[in-house]
């Protein structure tokens, strides 16, 4: 058997535990030999896949029990093997300032043309929300572009699934929440505005792609369009939908952030007591005069309680 010099001297150069780890990182990645035509087709159909979305893939169609280092050793392996050249893709920047737990929530918006499978394409919009500290993400998908009462109705959604609302929210000067700025007084949309006094929220607005403001957020929607969406088949609006809540429990918010070094979704557990409650409008009657006034607060992470439509 043919062995190269330069491997007999890297295995005679080692320690007793690092042969011990490199062969336990070696039956690892031999589990991944049964997908290895699997993989394969991935990559030949989609050069520009990233190891994280193969290991993403992995872990939502066969349920793999494997370590993403190890995915990302065996892709960077088959791609030398087989030739496949992947275009390389600039790192995102993403502002270091740290806020408090429950202080800032940061909202954007994005849009992508998706295949579907009768080769046909479709776009698709999003809205992506992220607490600043924890950086726990939430977002929504729909298939014509968003209007204001699209988003007052998506943040209402996404204050319900977080259980309360940040001290600031910060977006784009963008049409959907602003007219136009009138010598330095901002002057709302008239869905948003209903709806920004009816919580009392704080807006902060800032310059469309502007990192120092709101990167934490451009950088959720980029991770979007880069790992969730790239690839994959429009069915439908609502099964993309149910198919991204999957992927954020599953890689969103339980992937170990690469800034903070934690899991999102644990971090959240502790931030969202410190979530400001927020009012819900429950309908006791056809008389709007009727309706009573709730607080629901933080620790309360979803209800089934109707709210009457912002109109």
């Amino acid at each position: 058997m043919a062995i190269s010099r330069d491997t007999v001297s890297s295995y005679w150069d080692m320690a007793a535990d690092e042969y011990t780890a490199m062969a336990e990182l070696v039956k690892k990645q031999s589990s991944l030999i049964k997908y290895e035509s699997v993989i394969l087709g991935w990559l030949y159909r989609y050069p520009s896949m990233t190891s994280a979305q193969v290991y993403d893939w992995l872990l939502e169609h066969y349920n793999v029990q494997i370590s993403e280092r190890a995915v990302r050793r065996y892709i960077g392996a088959l791609r030398r093997e087989h030739s496949i050249a992947k275009n390389s893709q600039p790192r995102d920047y993403e502002s270091v300032d740290e806020l408090p737990m429950g202080y800032q929530m940061q909202i954007d918006f994005g849009e992508k043309s998706m295949r579907t499978p009768d080769g046909q394409y479709v776009k698709v919009y999003f809205i992506g929300v992220v607490l600043s500290h924890s950086r726990y993400k939430w977002g929504y998908f729909l298939d014509r572009p968003f209007c204001s009462v699209d988003l007052v109705n998506c943040l209402d959604m996404c204050f319900d699934h977080c259980g309360g609302v940040a001290h600031e929210l910060v977006f784009d000067q963008d049409s959907i929440v602003t007219v136009s700025e009138n010598y330095g007084d901002i002057i709302y949309t008239y869905e948003f505005e209903k709806y920004r006094k009816l919580h009392s929220l704080n807006i902060y607005l800032c310059r469309k792609s502007d990192p120092e403001c709101k990167g934490k957020v451009e950088s959720v929607v980029k991770y979007v369009k880069g790992n969730f969406l790239p690839n994959r088949f429009f069915m439908g609006i609502d099964i993309l939908n149910r198919s991204f809540v999957e992927w954020l429990d599953r890689t969103g918010n339980r992937k170990k952030h690469g800034t903070t070094k934690k899991v999102p979704a644990e971090v959240f557990e502790l931030e969202r007591a410190h979530l400001r409650p927020i009012l819900t409008i429950m309908e006791t009657s056809t008389d709007a005069s009727m309706n009573r006034i709730a607080i629901r607060f933080p620790l309360v992470l979803t209800t089934k309680k109707k709210r009457f439509a912002l109109k």
